[in-house]
């Protein structure tokens, strides 16, 4: 059995409740800022659009009629006006939609979210807070307990049950993040400097990494 590491649960006031264990082997990961790369490009990837497009010669609205006749007039024989050589007309070998997505192997990615995870708590900017729950919406009040957890920016997971009050009161809040479990990405927990998970985000965590 993998040997645990212990950090302390606080409520969103920064008032302790407990110690919990965490697995060495989700959250004590050898750092390797290559293998974080790569998570972060496949996921900015998938997220491209790809609905760059040009015209081509097939496409172009006009008239296919000969722009002059063949012979006799001391100039390059051409058809239509359409083709790539004049102003207005086709595009050769430009982008066309297509999807910029490609395969990471699964085990590949669940390492470098360990090693993400790791580096987190070896600079000590993880913090795992017993509910992120509000019992309003109140940005500002949110903004209080932040401060007062000794947090400048943050990206908060949750699990896939949200508390409503919560996700609306951050939304306003510049220097913070909600993601949940189901959608997490490697760029936004980069993005910013702690990351703060839920007492059951952390349970998740570590049954999806271990």
């Amino acid at each position: 059995m993998a040997s645990k590491t212990k950090i302390k649960i606080t409520n969103l006031d920064n008032k302790p409740l407990e110690d919990i264990a965490l697995s060495e082997k989700v959250f004590q990961a050898k750092e390797d800022n290559g293998i974080i790369a790569r998570l972060v490009n496949w996921q900015l990837a998938k997220k491209r659009q790809g609905t760059h497009k040009v015209k081509e010669r097939g496409e172009i609205t006009g008239s296919t009629a000969k722009i002059y006749k063949q012979k006799g007039m001391g100039r390059a024989r051409h058809g239509s006006k359409k083709v790539v050589q004049f102003k207005g007309g086709g595009v050769v070998h430009g982008p066309t939609p297509r999807s910029h997505e490609y395969k990471l192997n699964s085990k590949l990615r669940k390492n470098a979210f360990r090693v993400l995870f790791s580096t987190k708590l070896r600079e000590g900017n993880i913090k795992v807070i017993d509910k992120l729950e509000l019992s309003k919406i109140k940005t500002k009040d949110l903004n209080t307990k932040i401060k007062k957890l000794g947090i400048e920016s943050a990206t908060f997971l949750e699990t896939d049950k949200v508390n409503k009050n919560f996700q609306l009161s951050i939304k306003n809040l510049k220097n913070c993040d909600l993601i949940s479990c189901k959608g997490i990405n490697a760029a936004l927990i980069l993005k910013r400097k702690t990351l703060v998970l839920s007492k059951e985000a952390i349970q998740h965590v570590e049954d999806v990494y271990k």
